[in-house]
């Protein structure tokens, strides 16, 4: 019976040889004819079923609770209660392998991974497979190869070693640097640290006056420009030391700081990070912004985890957009004003770049004459970065949404007044703001006062959850996955329902944070979820996310193909949506929704 049976499939996949040939030796296979029933209530379960060919449907007196398909098991939770609770009838002629109780019971009880596939939550399933797929990845793969450039590197500072050690402090603060090089008795170079100087003054004793050429000295320790960052890691671990001095020919052209080398490990990411801030045109900015696609196709390849890859691709899009805003707005303007970000970039869950999402908090007094043509400059260079106008318009180019505080608070209360359509939606849009350049406490009395109308309005915030509730999740009738031919939209199947709930349900609690991810964990921390259910919908998230952007790096397409995915991606996918779907009715209780 082996032959037949795939012990790839998790979490058969986790069992020795000598299990697999426990297991082969006690299969056995079933054959049930269409509208037969396999188990009925009450039954004690011959074993655990796993079907090769068929349908077999889960159904109770009144309701459906699922149907199951090929490679699919059936009746899981018998197998742990004693006893079945639902009918189970083949819905076409359906052959399965059966699984004896007592067989499964062993396996069990000598492989806990085996059984924990069974009893985790959909978070640690989730996991689970998240280990599987990065087994055999090369994750330092590109670090390895990644040689050592001038951008990867602080500009050396060199003084005379007759400089006071008060002289070269304030040195090192004035070009912001945490070390220097001066020359030792022989003529060699010799590095210095801002902890060297603290030592010699505190610990030793020193005077401010002392020469640097009085402490002690050491050998440089360094490799020459255009090695390997491994290299570099491996020496620094080597000699427990956090700086290398990197050389050309016999020139020291920079100093590599561990910090920077494990920045660099994340794909370039901390190199991407220093080259925006040193962008000092747009034509430079736009050269930058075409590599933040490679670096998350070599993120995602290297299977960083979904939430670092949300929060690392937010901090770029958010420096991006902020060094944007830099060249293209006046100087005396910029700190004065603040430049917020909405939608997906407000809650930072914008991995691939969408439409521009803006609005502008302006003080009471500002004189800005150019104020038109400079934010109609400012979504231009976005639109050459990358990111395409808003359909609806929600960018500073369009007055509608720059405002000063005051005007703002103001609009909030009238939106909850009148209470029309587009008023809630563009309430639920502001909801999601954060700031990402100028004076950013502007926007702080604004998003609490938001908070403050819509808590006190539950008739509003239910007439907004009907929205959540609305979109129907991809599940057959009787629970699969549904087979659309060109792919699930889990964004709308998935996506905009956990998001909109959440933030529904955080806007109720006036919780501050944004993003669908800390929304959870502050619904979670004020007793608003359990710990388990919002585990859940947290790890349901993470999958529709990566899914999504695997769908979209690999096939350019933001529909999820069900027949691309593996048995265990299938089942996790299917488990999430039915979250979903349970988040939904408990959205419609909870705000009290008429069908």
């Amino acid at each position: 019976m082996t032959l037949l049976f795939n012990f790839a499939r998790p979490p058969f996949d986790c069992l020795g040889e000598e299990a697999r040939q426990q297991l082969g030796q006690h299969l056995s296979v079933c054959y049930f004819r269409a509208g037969q029933t396999v188990l009925s209530p009450g039954d004690t379960p011959p074993g655990l079923y796993l079907i090769i060919k068929g349908a077999v449907e889960e159904s109770g007196p009144h309701q459906h609770f699922g149907d199951y398909g090929v490679d699919d098991l059936f009746d899981v939770r018998a197998q742990f209660d004693g006893r079945c609770r639902h009918r189970f009838s083949a819905l076409e002629d359906t052959l399965c392998q059966l699984i004896p109780h007592g067989v499964f019971e062993t396996l069990c009880a000598e492989h806990p991974a085996f059984a924990h596939y069974f009893t985790a939550t959909l978070a640690e399933r989730q996991q689970q497979q998240a280990r599987r797929e990065q087994l055999g990845q090369q994750n330092l793969a590109e670090f390895i190869l990644t040689r050592i450039d001038t951008s990867h590197l602080q500009a050396p500072l060199i003084v005379d070693n007759q400089l006071s050690l008060l002289a070269a402090t304030e040195a090192m603060a004035s070009q912001g640097n945490d070390c220097l090089l001066y020359p030792a008795a022989d003529g060699s170079l010799t590095l210095a640290t801002r902890k060297t100087l603290l030592h010699a003054l505190t610990l030793k004793g020193l005077p401010l006056t002392a020469p640097l050429a009085v402490l002690s000295q050491a050998p440089l320790i360094g490799l020459t420009l255009g090695g390997y960052l491994f290299d570099a890691l491996l020496l620094m671990t080597r000699h427990r030391i956090k700086r290398l001095v990197v050389w050309q020919r016999q020139e020291v052209v920079g100093v590599l700081h561990l910090t920077q080398v494990l920045g660099l490990f994340s794909a370039h990411s901390h190199v991407l990070t220093l080259r925006i801030a040193r962008a000092g045109n747009p034509p430079t900015l736009e050269a930058i912004a075409r590599e933040q696609q490679q670096l998350t196709r070599s993120l995602f390849a290297q299977g960083i985890h979904t939430a670092f890859l949300m929060k690392l691709i937010a901090t770029l899009n958010e420096q991006l957009i902020a060094k944007a805003f830099a060249l293209t707005i006046p100087a005396e303007v910029q700190a004065r004003v603040c430049l917020l970000v909405l939608g997906s970039e407000g809650r930072g869950e914008q991995i691939q770049k969408t439409d521009q999402d803006n609005a502008l908090i302006l003080p009471a007094d500002l004189h800005w004459p150019s104020q038109q043509g400079d934010l109609a400059a400012f979504s231009a260079l976005l639109e050459r970065l990358g990111y395409p106008p808003c359909p609806g318009r929600v960018m500073v180019n369009n007055p509608a949404w720059v405002k000063e505080a005051s005007q703002w608070q103001l609009e909030i209360e009238r939106a909850c007044i009148e209470a029309s359509e587009a008023d809630l939606l563009w309430l639920a849009t502001l909801a999601d703001a954060q700031p990402a350049a100028g004076d950013r406490a502007l926007l702080a009395p604004i998003a609490r006062h938001l908070r403050t109308q819509l808590a006190d309005r539950p008739d509003l915030l239910a007439e907004m959850a009907r929205a959540a509730v609305a979109f129907h999740t991809p599940l057959t009738l009787f629970g699969r996955l549904e087979q659309e031919p060109q792919g699930l939209d889990l964004k709308r199947g998935g996506l905009f329902s956990l998001v909109r709930g959440i933030r529904l349900l955080a806007l109720e609690a006036k919780i501050l944070e944004t993003s669908t991810l800390e929304r959870i964990d502050a619904l979670v921390t004020c007793g608003r979820l359990s710990s388990d259910y919002g585990a859940n919908l947290a790890e349901a998230f993470r999958l529709f996310v990566r899914l999504r952007l695997r769908s979209q790096l690999k096939e350019g397409d933001n529909r999820v193909r069900v027949e691309t995915l593996s048995h265990g991606e299938r089942d996790l996918l299917r488990h999430a949506l039915h979250q979903v779907k349970k988040f939904q009715q408990w959205l419609g209780l909870h705000f009290r929704l008429r069908q």
